[in-house]
């Protein structure tokens, strides 16, 4: 992977691609996310193209005092070096953006990803509530 940059209009193609989606409503919602001030979605990019993607978004809410939090979700790469670097740049991005915690939406089924989230400091902290609409 060479770099990681802020999403573009014309990686919409790749990205609908990566996420192995036929996308009308996964376009639509790309083209919403990269015009909404408070995420940010980059891309992982190397010579063969975008090989990657993460979104983070920065919330501030009643909860926490009030402090900015980062929910980083939607990471895909097609290798797991691209995955570490994505986790990494989101951690940063946090940082950077004053946000006092960063959240990370994944799925709890697979043993394997706890073990890998681990190794960047993330615990399992919490159980949700989801309600399908």
């Amino acid at each position: 992977m060479d770099v990681i940059r802020r999403a573009r209009a014309t990686d919409i193609e790749a990205l609908v691609r990566l996420f192995g989606a036929s996308g009308e409503q996964l376009t639509a919602t790309l083209r919403e996310l990269m015009n909404t001030p408070h995420v940010t979605l980059v891309v992982a990019e190397d010579d063969n193209g975008i090989v990657g993607t993460a979104q983070l978004t920065v919330l501030r809410g009643l909860s926490w005092d009030g402090a900015a939090r980062g929910l980083l979700e939607g990471i895909r790469a097609s290798r797991r070096g691209v995955t570490s670097a994505l986790l990494s740049w989101g951690i940063n991005e946090a940082r950077r953006r004053s946000c006092t915690r960063v959240h990370l939406d994944s799925g709890l089924t697979r043993g394997d990803l706890r073990e890998f989230y681990a190794r960047f400091g993330f615990e399992h902290s919490y159980e949700g509530f989801t309600r399908a609409l």
